[in-house]
């Protein structure tokens, strides 16, 4: 059986640890926004962590009730993760508006 590589739009669950300052800490869910191609290249994934506090942060996007998962996407946070030593776990797909919604903040953010 091979290796579990994310792929854009897998709610996954994996260690945050280390952190620094602001950034998430601990095993918590995140939204994986590359590609699987990059993904499986690099053995890195780009993610944004998922939070439970609802702070009204406009770069913060809720997770569909749909979702097993609650919370809210931090797409701030975004961050590079070797996913392999953080124990990066699948739980589900994200719904497609999710993934472009948050895609688009990230654009917007760095542009």
């Amino acid at each position: 059986m091979s290796a579990y590589v994310p792929e854009k739009g897998d709610f996954i669950t994996l260690s945050f640890d280390p952190q620094s300052g602001y950034e998430q800490k601990g095993r918590r869910p995140a939204l994986v926004i590359s590609n699987f191609l990059f993904n499986k290249a690099t053995g890195l994934a780009i993610v944004c962590p998922i939070t439970n506090t609802n702070r009204g942060v406009p770069f913060h996007l809720p997770v569909p009730s749909s979702s097993s998962l609650m919370g809210f996407v931090m797409v701030e946070q975004v961050k590079s993760v070797d996913f392999k030593t953080r124990r990066a776990k699948f739980v589900e797909k994200a719904p497609a508006q999710l993934i472009e919604d948050a895609l688009a903040i990230v654009d917007v953010c760095v542009k």
